[in-house]
């Protein structure tokens, strides 16, 4: 269980790394969006949803696996 607890906290990890890359990408759609609304302009920007879905569900995924590998027993 040792080995076993240790790769669900990696993978948890790595999980947790990805939504942050995902959590930086959300902040420059959302920033270019509040840019193109507040001047005025009519063309559409990045629709940053999905994104901001997809970072959510990674980061309580990441969150879930590392608490689990966390709590396993260790012998």
């Amino acid at each position: 269980m040792q080995i076993l607890s240790k790769v669900v906290v990696l993978i948890g990890l790595v999980v947790i790394v990805a939504s942050l890359f995902y959590l930086a990408k959300n902040y420059i759609d959302i920033n270019q969006l509040h840019a193109i609304a507040y001047a005025n302009k009519s063309n559409e920007g990045p629709n940053p949803v999905n994104n901001v879905m997809l970072m959510t569900a990674l980061a309580v995924a990441g969150g879930f696996l590392t608490g689990l590998g966390l709590s396993m027993p260790k012998r």
